[in-house]
């Protein structure tokens, strides 16, 4: 059974169900959508937290963004489960620079426009859950706290 907020299903036990999840949280500004991205997947074997989570950090750094900063690492356990987390920030504009010009969205974006991320990896054999939280560097406590009360409300069944 997978269960939604307002959807839910039956899951024949033969299937499989990984998935990705966005979660938004309600914010006063219009254009800033604070989120929390969550994706599930079972790999065909155990993964090694460590190896993993530092191939997930070495893309983050080969995205070429010149100003990240990564201000905080550390290993965390989540309903039980073995993870690490790490806090990044960056200036918007040296994303959109590095994604490019032609994307008419990043054309308003301005100098100075801070985002902070916190990137979660959960790994329990070969079950592995990433959280990507993604809040304005400016509010960055006022959106942590509430998706602090999320990660103690998980439980990890599988």
């Amino acid at each position: 059974m997978i269960n939604l907020v307002g959807l839910e299903g039956e899951v024949p036990d033969a299937w499989g169900v990984q998935g990705m999840l966005t979660l938004t949280l309600p914010s006063p500004d219009k254009n800033i959508r604070p989120n929390v991205i969550l994706t599930k997947e079972y790999f065909p074997k155990e993964v090694d937290l460590n190896e993993y989570f530092e191939r997930m950090k070495e893309s983050i750094l080969k995205r070429g963004i010149k100003d990240l900063k990564i201000t905080d690492e550390r290993e965390i356990v989540i309903s039980g489960v073995k993870g690490k987390m790490m806090i990044c920030s960056w200036d918007v504009s040296a994303m959109a620079s590095v994604l490019g010009k032609e994307n008419e969205q990043l054309k308003n974006i301005s100098p100075g426009q801070v985002v902070k991320q916190v990137q979660i990896t959960l790994i329990k054999g070969a079950l592995v859950i990433n959280m990507t939280a993604s809040f304005p560097g400016d509010k960055f406590e006022i959106y942590y706290r509430p998706f602090q009360q999320f990660l103690k409300s998980l439980k990890i069944t599988a």
